[in-house]
Parts: C-alpha cells; structure tokens; sequence
C-alpha cells in the first residue's frame, strides 16, 4: 500500500521549503498540483522531475478514484498546493477524509503557512485563535460569518485577495469594529513583503490610498483582547468607586447631614454596602 505525502511547499520566498519536503518530491512516483504551471516553476528551482498531475477545486471528486487505485497498488503520492500547507484554504481535505476511511496512509510534513506566518508577527494574542480563511464573497453566507467574527473571543486569521481586501475592512468598520486592532501581512515572504498594524479604521484608510496588491492574511483582534485592554479592570474600577462615596460621605457628615441618612443615601447611589459605609462615618464622627 502507497502512501499520500502532504507537502508544504513556500508561500513566496523558494528557500523555505525544506530538505525533507525536497526529498519526498522526488521520491514519490508522482505529484497532484493545484496548479502544474506554478509547481513547475518550483520543482524546476529544485531539480524535481516527477510527473506532475493536476488537482484542483473542480476535479478533487473525479480524481479520488484513480489516486486511491494507485495508492493500493503500491504508489506514493505526493500532494501540494500553489502555496503554503496543502488542505488549508486548498483542495485536499476530501482526498484526505477518503484515504483516512480506507486505512491508507497519510503523512503530513510541517512547513510553510501564511496565517501563522503573519499571526505570530502580529503583536495580537497568539494563544488563542480562530482561522476563517476566506470569507464568502457576498450574499448571507458572508454576513453569518462577519457576524460570527464580530463576537468571537479570539484572535481571528482571515484571508483575501487584493481586490476584495478594502470591502472585507469595510463591512469590519460597518460591524462596529473600527477599533479593534489588526495585523495585515501582504506577500508575506516575498520581495516585496509588507505589514500594516494599527486600528481597522487606520488600515481601512492605509488601503484607500495605496492600491491593494498581492495575496494579504488578516489577523483581526478577539473581542476578549479588545474589551481587556480598553476596559478598567474591575477591582480598579471598584476601588474608585468607594474612594469617591467615602469623599462624598465625609461632605455630607460635614454639612450636618445625619450619619444614617448619609449611609443610606450613599450605599444606594454607589450600591456599597452599608455596614461598611456605617463603619467609615464612626471614623469620621472620632476624628
């Protein structure tokens, strides 16, 4: 029984993929590419001349039959996408589920991918995180996830293509997540790599006045993140509270008001509690 290599190959720079990647390529009897032109280019940097055969979004279901035929007869494939991890925002995963219910072997090789690539740049939480890929174009599909988004906890990984970035953005803003800080990698890896930090209204505004080229990742911040940074942190905000009803304790004692009216019309207004205010204006009436 063959084997299904899973092959990272480099999201743009050709000198990262790595030496076992290189050997499994030209190990393998051959290699399924999302597209032969682009894989042609690499494994001609490397020297890789095995057959290539196309796989792709349209013919992932007619190819199943034939891939696994060969892999029981003792064939090994490897599988890649244009770039990156294959089976991420790629064809791959109904091959994969098909070969892992047939007890065929399936290896994974670690290497190259664009989402964590720019998250682990992106000075957002990387603990936890969500990736969405790409969204849906339009229609409600696309507002169900841009609702999704808005309310997640997490740090959210997107992807797009430049002329859709600035919509994607606007529909962000629209959401009421103007604030929220995002990361925006552009042709990560390659010559003309580029980072865009700052509020979604910032880069919203970056983008409206530099043309969007190229293949971007998007790592927005989780609403966990955005509401622990801009929110006072409770106990702070408790303490301030009390400061300010012991201050306003001590002027009304001042102003002849009586003790428990005082604790009574304070423990309401600041919802303290009363015992505590009491204690406090036994302290005032001492001194």
């Amino acid at each position: 029984m063959g084997k299904l290599y899973l092959v990272p190959v480099p999201i743009g720079n050709f000198a990262d993929i790595t030496y076992r990647a290189i050997e499994i390529l030209k190990y393998v009897d051959f290699i399924l590419a999302e597209d032969t032109r682009i894989s042609g280019l690499l494994l001609a940097e490397y020297e890789i001349k095995t057959p290539l055969i196309s796989y792709h979004q349209h013919n992932e279901q007619s190819r199943i039959k034939t891939i696994i035929s060969k892999l029981e007869s003792g064939e090994n494939i490897a599988l890649i996408s244009d770039a990156g991890m294959p089976c991420i925002s790629d064809p791959g995963s109904i091959i994969v589920k098909n070969l892992i219910a047939k007890n065929i072997e399936v290896v994974a090789l670690p290497g190259a991918n664009a989402a964590l690539t720019c998250l682990a740049a992106s000075g957002l939480n990387t603990d936890y995180f969500t990736f969405f890929g790409f969204l849906p174009v339009k229609g409600k599909e696309r507002s169900k996830q841009i609702k999704i988004i808005t309310n997640h906890q997490f740090s959210i990984i997107l992807y797009e293509a430049p002329h859709r970035i600035l919509k994607t953005l606007e529909d962000l803003i629209e959401q009421g997540l103007g604030k929220r800080r995002i990361a925006v990698g552009r042709e990560l890896t390659k010559k003309h790599e580029t980072y865009v930090r700052g509020t979604v209204d910032n880069v919203y505004r970056h983008y409206q006045q530099e043309n969007p080229r190229g293949e971007f990742v998007l790592v927005l911040e989780g609403q966990a993140e955005f509401l622990a940074e801009n929110s006072q942190p409770q106990a702070d905000l408790q303490a301030e509270i009390e400061h300010q009803a012991i201050i306003d304790l001590e002027q009304l004692l001042a102003g002849g008001m009586k003790m428990k009216s005082a604790v009574y019309f304070l423990s309401a207004k600041y919802k303290i509690n009363k015992n505590k205010l009491y204690q406090i204006a036994l302290e005032f009436k001492k001194n």
